[in-house]
Formats: C-alpha cells, sequence, structure tokens
C-alpha cells in the first residue's frame, strides 16, 4: 500500500502534492500576427508541501525549520490557476 509523503512540524502533518498550474505568457517584442497567434499560456508542475487552501488560493512551500515553523521555497496560487493537484504517495 503506497503512503503519502509528510512533513511534521511541532504537531502539525504538511503532505507534499504536484500541482500543475497555468501562467501568462508574456513578450516584449514585435510580432506578426502568425508570431502572436501562436503564442499560448505556460503549463507548469510544481511540488510542494501543502500549507493551506481554501477557495481562492492554494499555499505551498519546500523548505521548513524542523523544529520551528519557519517556511522557505513558499508559492501562494490563485485557485482558478490550478488544473490540478495531486498527493504525491510512495
Amino acid at each position: 500500500m503506497k503512503k503519502p509523503i509528510v512533513c511534521q512540524i511541532k504537531k502539525k502533518k504538511y503532505y507534499l502534492h504536484k500541482i500543475t498550474w497555468i501562467d501568462i505568457t508574456g513578450d516584449e517584442g514585435h510580432a506578426d500576427t502568425d508570431q502572436f497567434n501562436k503564442m499560448n499560456y505556460t503549463t507548469f508542475i510544481t511540488y510542494g508541501f501543502l500549507y493551506s487552501k481554501d477557495n481562492k488560493i492554494v499555499r505551498t512551500f519546500s523548505t521548513y525549520d524542523i523544529e520551528d515553523e519557519i517556511f522557505s521555497g513558499r508559492n501562494v496560487f490563485p485557485k482558478g490557476c490550478i488544473k490540478k493537484i495531486e498527493k504525491i504517495l510512495i
């Protein structure tokens, strides 16, 4: 049976997730209509421990202090940008 990857800080557990999300693509150069029409948004993958989520945002972190509630590698995603969130199991 597969188990989740979890870190525990004090008494709180955080689970590792794979987040597939979309981002804008921008360009400041000149382009004709063919080049412009070929532009599209970009899909990214982020792996992080899920800190919190609600109906508007998802917060993750990738680095943490094992003894205190200190986080780095932090991200805040607008919920509308997220295509999929999957808990990582090994």
